[in-house]
């Protein structure tokens, strides 16, 4: 099923595919520039990824991807370009944690599902992921696991709580970090991100990142960003950003930030050929 859109704009369609991981099917929207059923060629692809409790289609319903897509791709500020937005539900958290292997899903069965039905670029130099919140932290962890995949990520108000994340946060109610009915720290830090660095730190491969979070965001999201960043900063001075804007973990901030994002994850996968 396809979304109408204006004259010269990309279209949204609607797809799904079975997850033998998981046990069940996987929604997808996905965004499709302007000229791509005509195109002979391969067009890049980046993942957005919803933060919790929302699903496939909220990126575009309330943060605007496709009208933002195409008015980059209209101004030259970015080629045109396939994004997939994909729901495994509304708490997977995008990791293999206690409930569900959503990145083993994400890494074994999305991707080549997508590189096998749309016309997109296989390489890594085409292949990139930003995400929200929830998908903030997927973002990241999927970087940072498998940087020999990903040409570059943006990380918008990262959910990347260390050491734990505050009683008001979704990730308490997840299944993913629930053991014996209760939140389990030690599988949350298992999951988080500064259990990822080390390996990180040692790949000869890194990840351009994006880094932003309002300045308001009343889960502390601006001081964790900022730690994410001065880590990175060590590893890699010439290719993590850091943006501290005007704004709270809301969708009019997520809504602003991401045509940056997007910008920079192109520029960055453009230089990575």
């Amino acid at each position: 099923m396809a979304v109408a859109c204006a004259a010269n704009a990309g279209e949204v369609v609607q797809d799904r595919f079975a997850s033998a991981v998981l046990g069940h099917e996987v929604n997808i929207a996905v965004y499709l520039p302007d000229g791509y059923n005509a195109a002979q060629g391969h067009f890049p692809v980046t993942y957005l990824l919803h933060g919790a409790d929302e699903d496939e289609n909220t990126w575009n319903n309330r943060g605007g991807a496709a009208v933002t897509l195409d008015g980059l791709i209209k101004r030259g500020l970015m080629r045109p370009t396939v994004a997939v937005m994909p729901s495994f539900g509304p708490a997977s958290w995008w990791t293999d944690g206690a409930s569900e292997k959503a990145e083993t899903a994400f890494m074994r069965e999305l991707i080549p599902y997508v590189e096998s039905k749309y016309k997109v670029a296989t390489e890594r130099s085409a292949r990139s992921v930003a995400g929200l919140s929830m998908g903030g932290y997927g973002s990241l962890n999927l970087a940072l696991r498998y940087p020999d995949r990903f040409c570059a990520a943006a990380i918008i108000s990262p959910a990347i709580y260390d050491p734990l994340p505050p009683e008001t946060s979704a990730s308490r109610r997840a299944p993913q970090f629930v053991r014996d009915g209760r939140f389990d720290a030690e599988t949350w830090k298992a999951h988080n991100y500064p259990a990822n660095l080390d390996a990180y730190a040692h790949a000869g491969t890194k990840v351009p990142m994006w880094i932003v979070s309002g300045d308001h965001d009343r889960l502390g999201i601006a001081l964790m960003s900022a730690q994410l960043y001065w880590r990175l900063f060590q590893m890699q001075p010439k290719q993590v950003e850091l943006r501290i804007v005007d704004g709270d973990h809301e969708w009019l901030t997520f809504r602003e930030t991401l045509p940056r994002a997007l910008e920079y994850v192109d520029t960055q996968c453009r230089r990575s050929k």
